[in-house]
């Protein structure tokens, strides 16, 4: 972790986030604990992985419930804090971190208790699963708490092995171990907690580093490209359909949305008293953690919250508007 932490992101946006009301519509008594990761697929379907029950589903379009997925194979199990000398054990629950929708739809999921990544079909069967149940390690065929994967056109796998290990780890299509790369550290292609990854525009590799504060990019094959300063805390990256890149920073409460080169176009953040007079207007109004992001072709975007309250965690949509 980089010895001196960089700069809490503050409020700067030229436009206000504006939850959109009644959504989503879920079953009654249905109830969010500790959302992860919201993503769309190609039909603007909406798939969510939180720590409750029913720990991955989706929804319409619409936000009212589409199915719930991996019933029969997503169990609960105990994730560990690891940033001390000993592992503390941090609750037994479904420990759904990462999700991420590949090309032809599937959904990928990892589980950070059971060491696992898995990927289901557009109908919801399983059809792949890596690493081995319960096991932690740090080689060919185990994680040790696997934060995110992905699947790019190629049909190759990235995934990031990012609590227990410090690295990216590359398989083929049918889940051949090719690679990994990345060491514990604060220089170029080191990592502390290497949380989420993309693939961008550009073809290469996105990486939020979170203890490092920042995101390294590397081509497909593990080649570091640059680095992304700055970030503080950043836990979710990902790229809306017109090109643009936004993350999410928990600790900070805040979205960012990136220009070129990483340059912070507009940062959304609470405390901003000027914009939202009303508090029950601002994005996150009770310091929420707000983990994953998405964003759709319409410009809405999609946010995970990890916050845990009596009145459970949120799942939040938002669309931009003009300053009061």
């Amino acid at each position: 972790m980089l010895p001196v932490r960089a700069p809490t992101l503050n409020h700067t946006a030229k436009s206000r986030l504006v939850r959109v009301p009644d959504w989503p519509k879920l079953p009654a008594g249905m109830k969010l604990h500790k959302v992860s990761m919201v993503e769309r697929d190609s039909l603007g379907n909406i798939y969510v992985a939180h720590r409750g029950d029913h720990p991955l589903f989706s929804l319409h379009p619409d936000g009212t419930l589409r199915s719930f997925i991996g019933e029969d194979v997503i169990k609960q199990s105990t994730a560990y804090d690891l940033r001390g000398p000993v592992p503390i054990p941090i609750e037994t629950i479904f420990c759904l971190h990462g999700l991420s929708i590949d090309p032809w739809d599937n959904v990928w999921i990892t589980d950070s208790g059971t060491h696992e990544v898995m990927r289901f079909d557009p109908q919801g069967k399983l059809t792949m699963r890596l690493g081995v149940d319960g096991v932690a390690g740090c080689d060919d065929t185990h994680f040790n708490q696997p934060t995110h994967a992905i699947a790019v056109p190629t049909g190759e796998i990235f995934v990031t092995d990012g609590y227990g290990n410090f690295r990216v780890v590359k398989f083929s299509a049918e889940g051949k171990f090719i690679k990994d790369w990345g060491t514990s550290g604060i220089g170029p292609g080191q990592f502390h907690t290497p949380h989420t990854i993309r693939l961008m525009p550009d073809g290469n590799l996105y990486v939020s580093d979170r203890e490092n504060d920042r995101v390294q990019i590397f081509d497909q094959n593990g080649k570091h490209l640059g680095i992304w300063h700055d970030l503080h805390s950043m836990d979710g990256i990902c790229v809306a359909p017109d090109g643009r890149i936004y993350g999410s920073s928990g600790i900070d409460h805040a979205i960012i949305q990136f220009g070129p080169g990483g340059r912070k176009e507009q940062i959304w953040a609470d405390g901003a008293k000027g914009d939202y007079p009303d508090r029950d207007f601002r994005p996150f109004p009770n310091g929420d953690y707000p983990h994953g992001i998405s964003v759709d072709q319409d410009g809405f975007i999609y946010i995970a919250e990890t916050t845990v309250s009596p009145l459970g965690s949120r799942l939040l949509k938002f669309r931009s508007e003009p300053k009061l």
